[in-house]
């Protein structure tokens, strides 16, 4: 985290004065669940960290407030919006999470083996380009 992100949070934490866990810069979404009558929110992550996160578009997220939320391919886990200046939230989790596992790539269901016959049977488009949308053989 430079100089210049660390002026984005809060002057007189108590949290700046312990050491924390290092901050990676990721290009990853997150999906902030509010509790009550709030629709989720989708925000882009800035830093990730065992214990924390850094998002944008974050206008409506209050310090103190409690919210879930999923970053990247982890499922959801409780978090405190720690602080919120012009747009920018830190979010602390109530349980330490993996950063890799966040960057991990969703797991897809497989595809089928190129030379075996496609199911034609299967309900689904019959007309069109769309049923040779995953062929090989399409340009």
């Amino acid at each position: 985290m430079t100089e210049r992100d660390r002026s984005d949070e809060p002057e007189g934490d108590t949290a700046a004065h312990q050491p924390r866990a290092p901050r990676h810069s990721v290009f990853l979404s997150a999906t902030v669940e509010h509790f009550g009558a709030k629709a989720p929110s989708k925000h882009r992550v800035r830093d990730l960290s065992v214990g924390g996160v850094r998002i944008d578009q974050a206008a409506g997220l209050r310090p103190g407030a409690t919210v879930l939320v999923s970053v990247g391919a982890l499922a959801a886990v409780g978090a405190t919006v720690v602080w919120a200046k012009d747009g920018i939230a830190g979010l602390k989790f109530a349980e330490p999470i993996d950063p890799e596992a966040a960057r991990a790539k969703a797991a897809v269901a497989p595809q089928p083996f190129r030379g075996q016959p496609r199911d034609l049977g299967s309900a689904g488009p019959t007309a069109g380009w769309v049923p040779n949308l995953n062929s090989p053989y399409r340009r």
